[in-house]
């Protein structure tokens, strides 16, 4: 059964610690940058229907991302987009039966070889920090003194309170939800191991689907009220 805390698997050197969820995040990164090699190499000025779909998925994203943020901005779509790609792959991963089935034997126990990215908190922490901070940075590069004047005295202090939490609830949310999917399969897994586990995992697959559209809505939304509100 999984901890809530991500295994060590191996060291590189005295402070670099990897665990399974930080093994499985460079797995998912280089599925990621295959395919995308492969899509790069693959097109073409005729499409075929790979490629055909490809380009109905990216503009049926940018014209909802177009109509949340209502400028056309093809760097910040991207931004927001790397989110989407990065937490469906990392999910859809995570709910492959080799996942969890492979183990390492580290001081006499077992030991999950690889685990869902985000059932580890600190995963789904980091990714929220990088939105927000990118965000806020990107503000005070934009706005200037006028942005970082808002986080100035008590309201400011208030301000600052509220960046925190969306980082909180951008974390908790998705952890919440991958780690009690991870449960939830492992456990009628071991009940039931055969084909009743399936509408599970279909199920895991579309929450995996919902949680990084999420982030990538909830990522828009906190880009167009820091970016047009303030200024």
């Amino acid at each position: 059964m999984p901890t809530l805390k991500a295994e060590q698997i191996f060291s590189l050197g005295r402070f670099l610690n990897i665990t399974n969820t930080y093994l499985t995040s460079l797995i998912v990164v280089m599925i990621i940058s295959v395919c995308f090699l492969i899509i790069r190499k693959k097109i073409a000025l005729i499409p075929k229907s790979p490629q055909i779909l490809i380009e109905i998925i990216f503009e049926k994203l940018y014209n909802y991302w177009l109509n949340i943020f209502g400028e056309k901005n093809i760097f910040l779509f991207s931004f927001c987009l790397t989110f989407f790609i990065y937490i469906i792959f990392a999910n859809w991963f995570g709910v492959l039966p080799l996942v969890n089935s492979l183990y390492i034997v580290k001081d006499h126990e077992k030991v999950h070889l690889l685990r869902s990215v985000y059932s580890d908190l600190n995963m789904s922490l980091a990714l929220a920090i990088i939105s927000i901070v990118f965000i806020n940075v990107l503000c005070i590069i934009k706005i200037g003194r006028q942005f970082i004047k808002k986080f100035i005295g008590f309201i400011g202090f208030l301000e600052f309170v509220s960046e925190l939490s969306k980082i909180l609830s951008f974390s908790f949310r998705l952890f919440g939800n991958v780690f009690a999917g991870e449960i939830l399969l492992l456990v009628i897994s071991a009940l039931i191991p055969l084909f009743i586990p399936l509408p599970f995992i279909i199920l895991e697959v579309f929450v995996g689907f919902v949680q990084a559209f999420i982030f990538f809505t909830l990522t828009t939304i906190f880009l167009r009220v820091a970016l047009k509100d303030n200024h």
